[in-house]
């Protein structure tokens, strides 16, 4: 996993959940108390993992809560990140997530074609619902729905989401109906 992600996980404890002393206290509980990320350097998936489940067992939350809301931070600032591909206006959360899979992730896969990001695609339904399929050996489906519900925050969208398929439960890929509420 890029490191970029990393930096992000580090924002979102330090400014949700106790400050700089919290974060190194997790990097401390996984064995790694002065352990830098670079944005652009890869480093094992086990350690965003190893993170996540430090971080639920000192909130003393259930770790799909965490990565919910860990996804629910880091939704927008990826629109800022890759913000080469969101110019102009007149966006919304459907348009996003039915772009990030085909231009974010194939320009991941090109620039490093040993790189395996998840297989993320998406399709309308109708204007307000969208089914998005999620496929990753990180099988990291609630940051997925934290993401969606980010990008709502955003553009000022409110959804309910429906898993109808998850890989936790013995399925190939996740399946999410995306309902947009009015």
């Amino acid at each position: 996993m890029y490191g970029v992600i990393f930096d992000f996980l580090r924002e979102y404890v330090t400014q949700r959940h106790g400050g700089e002393e919290t974060w190194k206290a997790l990097l401390a509980a996984t064995g790694n108390p002065h352990r830098v990320y670079f944005p652009v350097k890869e480093y094992p998936d086990q350690e965003i993992v190893d993170l996540a489940g430090s971080a639920a067992e000192a909130l003393d939350l259930p770790l799909a809560d965490v990565l919910e809301d860990f996804g629910s931070y880091v939704g927008p600032r990826l629109i800022s990140f890759y913000k080469v591909f969101f110019t102009g206006d007149g966006w919304n959360t459907f348009d996003v997530i039915e772009i990030a899979g085909s231009r974010i992730h194939d320009v991941i896969h090109r620039h490093n074609p040993t790189r395996k990001p998840p297989d993320l695609s998406a399709h309308r339904e109708s204007d307000d619902l969208l089914v998005v399929h999620y496929h990753s050996h990180r099988r990291l489906c609630p940051v997925v729905r934290g993401i969606i519900r980010g990008l709502g925050e955003k553009y000022g969208e409110r959804f309910a989401i429906e898993e109808t398929q998850c890989m936790h439960q013995g399925a190939d890929e996740c399946v999410m109906r995306v309902q947009r509420l009015h």
